[in-house]
């Protein structure tokens, strides 16, 4: 995939791009930082980085939780980051492809975070059930029967 020469037309295809990208690989993708042109809320530019990238803040220990996430970031470098023209045309400006962690084997990709993808008419199926008190649970197990 040559992600690094392409221009999208909106920042849904931008993501999408970089999703099918990193699901090639074997990573999971989410957005990071963006910038916006001077007295104006268009954007100018948009990160999307490896879901490992980057460290959370340490936990406040005076916080009682029940339940504490692990934290999997490694740091890892791997990103894009678009920039938008006036036209709005996204186009990449930085790639960096190394990732610093092992990748999942092929079997295992359909895992990652960022590659679920769910049709909007299950995603509505799926909220009328849980609305109508239906346990998410069952309604998932509804929907990968249907």
């Amino acid at each position: 995939m040559h992600i690094s020469q392409d221009v999208y037309v909106n920042e849904k295809e931008a993501y999408k791009a970089y999703r099918s990208y990193g699901y090639n690989l074997g990573f999971s993708v989410r957005k990071d930082h963006h910038s916006y042109w001077p007295n104006s809320r268009n954007l100018k530019s948009k990160d999307f980085v490896c879901s490992k990238a980057g460290f959370k803040k340490l936990p406040d220990l005076n916080i009682q939780r029940k339940y504490r996430r692990s934290d999997t970031r490694t740091g890892c470098p791997a990103m894009i980051r678009f920039t938008v023209d006036e036209a709005g045309y996204w186009k990449v400006k930085k790639f960096i492809e190394n990732h610093n962690h092992d990748l999942p084997r092929p079997e295992d990709r359909h895992l990652l975070r960022s590659c679920g993808n769910m049709c909007d008419e299950k995603a509505y199926v799926l909220k009328a059930m849980t609305d109508a008190g239906i346990r998410t649970t069952d309604a998932f197990s509804f929907l990968t029967d249907w």
